[in-house]
């Protein structure tokens, strides 16, 4: 069967249900950046070419003030991102890859016409360019080791040994971390156009800019030793633009130390600077909510002060999806109004992601968008009147939309997927608010399928979030519309420990995960089955990530439910503890490593309690996931095999652990189609020989 076909623009018949296949139609927009003036949008626009089974990315361009304009191209490479407007709006900078496996070089594009050029060639790319203030130069970054990286040195044949001294040596979606070639701070001339590195060594830095009055390039660095012994943090330093030889340490300024970890940052025209961070707490939290923090203070060291203390709900950080864009990326909107009183972030409340306008005064909050929709990324212009938001919700995965901060209009520029989502007749999405065994209420949403029938009894499938804290909400979700489009009733809820409820609910779980979560999700299941339509006989879970350990979890603590999936899945902490990518697992998540206390660890391996499962279950896991090591899904499913219990596995080569949310196109495709083929087989009662 090819899975594949050339997809062209149609029209569609009226109600053509979703299917796994679509993915290959969806277009997202990426990284939209408003030009200077407010009168264009540049985004990235991402489409997947189904023959070379890729996704293909390119400039585009829409006019903000025309009624009805089009979007048009600005580019045509296949692998264009990361759009940078000069402050002038007259350039636009750019960084362009020959291929998906090849590194990107930094390019500039007349907007007056002509060709783009490339400014950099460099042996491991560019990327994250940003103009300096009159124009003339460009900040970006570079892992290109100056003297190892000279094309006139040979290399070997085969790549040699690697010596490892550090236990984070490799990171999920990346492989292993080279400590030769670490992201630093590179600058070019445009006219001269020649790149220098102003940074080198051991620490790596990220999102560089360029101080307001040109002489210095801010960024973000954790530059501790050993920062993996401690909780996260990062600091905002700068080094100096004219600067002759790369430094390691040396002549950088400390601009904003926060003691804990600042996430994104503005500067504005009097030098403040504001930022997402969080202090690190004392005891360490399982989960710490950000604030936002406004930097002030004479040159270079500014001193900290919490904006948003008396907001008990996230800052600068959106929902989860699988339809976020698989390539492009791009930032929340984080800035100074115009009067220089206020500054725009993005705020997570209750399962939405929303614009808000915070008083640098009091603090105070405002919510400028509606609780309907995801802020799934945005710019603002410099004066902070205008920005370009790319806004989701539960019938659409990204539009483009242009609002206006003085008047408070919001007004819609582009559909990507208007046709493809109007023409497939989805069914409807509804919220519910349930108690929960403590009386704490939680929050979940009822995908129901095109042709629902309260009156007909439905098979149910609960899906369970990664993170642990993370937020499900009012996003599209493609595996959640294809199951309903299939004839399933899909609940999705946010149960303690998820985000957008404050921070004493996501942190509730610490030492306890997993644990209440549990009775979360079963007072869910059991708040829909009340309504009458769901079929009790007929039940399946599943999740991704932390949502696999809670559907491993799920399935050794009840037999009601007649499938499951788990998907890249945690089965036993402690093999966890000693291979995952990261290594900061205490004091936050368990109290002692599992070499001094294995019991807590056992406790809370969902492997350790196999002998109870009798629910049929297949495990997804990717082969190159190195967040949740495909070992985790070995155990729990040699677990039941040996005792000679239904399981089945699935694995993805040359995949890691965001399979579902930006893999291949064609195993993305297959991933849902055999999510919906074991369900089927045990709660619709097909035949699925392929599965033994």
């Amino acid at each position: 069967m090819r899975l594949f076909r050339r997809l062209r623009p149609t029209s569609l018949r009226e109600a053509d249900p979703m299917r796994e296949e679509d993915l290959l139609r969806f277009q997202w927009i990426a990284d939209p950046r408003i030009s200077p003036d407010g009168t264009r949008i540049a985004f990235t626009r991402v489409a997947v070419d189904a023959d070379a089974d890729e996704y293909r990315t390119s400039l585009w361009m829409i006019a903000t003030d025309t009624a009805g304009a089009a979007p048009r191209p600005l580019t045509f490479g296949t692998h264009d991102s990361q759009p940078r407007w000069s402050p002038d709006g007259l350039q636009l900078a750019f960084v362009r890859a020959p291929d998906a496996g090849k590194p990107g070089q930094l390019h500039v594009l007349p907007m007056v016409g002509g060709e783009a050029r490339a400014l950099t060639r460099l042996e491991k790319g560019a990327s994250a360019p940003a103009w300096s203030p009159d124009g003339a130069r460009l900040a970006f970054l570079s892992g290109t080791h100056p003297e190892l990286d000279d094309p006139e040195r040979k290399k070997p044949k085969h790549e040699p040994g690697r010596i490892v001294t550090r236990p984070e040596f490799r990171m999920n979606a990346e492989g292993f971390i080279d400590l030769d070639h670490l992201d630093h701070v590179w600058v070019v001339d445009l006219e001269q156009g020649e790149p220098r590195p102003l940074t080198r060594g051991r620490f790596k830095e990220s999102a560089p800019c360029w101080s307001r009055d040109g002489r210095w390039i801010l960024f973000l660095s954790d530059r501790r030793d050993e920062p993996w012994f401690g909780p996260e943090h990062t600091d905002i330093f700068a080094v100096p633009a004219d600067r002759g030889a790369p430094t390691d340490g040396e002549d950088l300024a400390l601009v904003a130390d926060l003691g804990g970890t600042i996430a994104a940052f503005a500067e504005d025209a009097h030098g403040r600077i504001v930022a997402v961070g969080g202090l690190r707490p004392d005891p360490p939290r399982s989960y710490d909510q950000g604030d936002l923090l406004l930097f002030e203070g004479d040159w270079p060291r500014r001193e900290p002060r919490v904006l948003t203390a008396d907001f008990d709900f996230e800052i600068g950080d959106g929902l989860s999806s699988d339809q976020h864009p698989p390539r492009g990326g791009g930032a929340m909107p984080l800035g100074f109004t115009g009067e220089g009183r206020a500054a725009l972030t993005v705020v997570g409340r209750h399962g939405a992601a929303m614009l808000a306008r915070v008083a640098l005064a009091d603090g105070a909050v405002e919510e400028l968008t509606d609780a309907r929709h995801e802020v799934i990324a945005g710019s603002l212009t410099p004066d902070g009147r205008r920005a370009a938001l790319v806004l989701g919700d539960v019938t659409r995965p990204g539009v483009l939309h242009l609002y206006d901060v003085a008047s408070g209009t919001l007004r819609r520029l582009w559909d990507p997927n208007e046709e493809l989502c109007a023409g497939a007749g989805l069914g409807e999405v509804e919220e519910l608010w349930y108690p929960s065994f403590d009386g704490r209420r939680i929050q979940g949403w009822i995908v129901k399928p095109p042709d629902f029938d309260p009156a007909r009894k439905y098979p149910l499938i609960l899906e369970i979030h990664g993170g642990p804290h993370v937020a499900y909400g009012v996003g599209f979700f493609h595996e959640f519309r294809v199951l309903a489009a299939a004839g399933y009733v899909v609940l999705y809820t946010n149960p303690r420990g998820s985000t957008t409820y404050g921070q004493e609910f996501a942190n509730i779980i610490q030492y306890r995960y997993p644990g209440d979560d549990f009775q979360d999700l079963m007072a869910g299941v059991d708040a829909v089955i009340a309504r009458g339509y769901v079929d009790e006989g007929r039940l399946g879970v599943t999740g991704g990530s932390g949502g696999g350990l809670l559907t491993n979890w799920v399935i050794t603590r009840t037999r009601r439910f007649a499938a499951a999936i788990t998907q890249r899945c945690v089965a036993d902490w402690a093999a966890m503890y000693y291979s995952a990518d990261f290594a900061l697992f205490t004091p936050a998540w368990f109290r002692r490593p599992p070499f001094e206390d294995a019991q807590e660890y056992l406790e809370r391996s969902p492997a350790h309690y196999a002998a109870r499962v009798e629910t049929p279950l297949m495990v997804i896991h990717s082969e190159d996931d190195w967040r949740t090591p495909i070992g985790q899904g070995e155990t729990m499913f040699r677990a039941l095999k040996q005792q000679r219990k239904t399981a089945v596995m699935l694995r993805f080569p040359g995949e890691s652990h965001e399979l579902s949310r930006s893999g291949t196109p064609s195993r993305r495709v297959q991933n849902q189609q055999h999510i919906r083929r074991w369900f089927d087989r045990y709660l619709m009662g097909r035949p699925a020989p392929e599965y033994g």
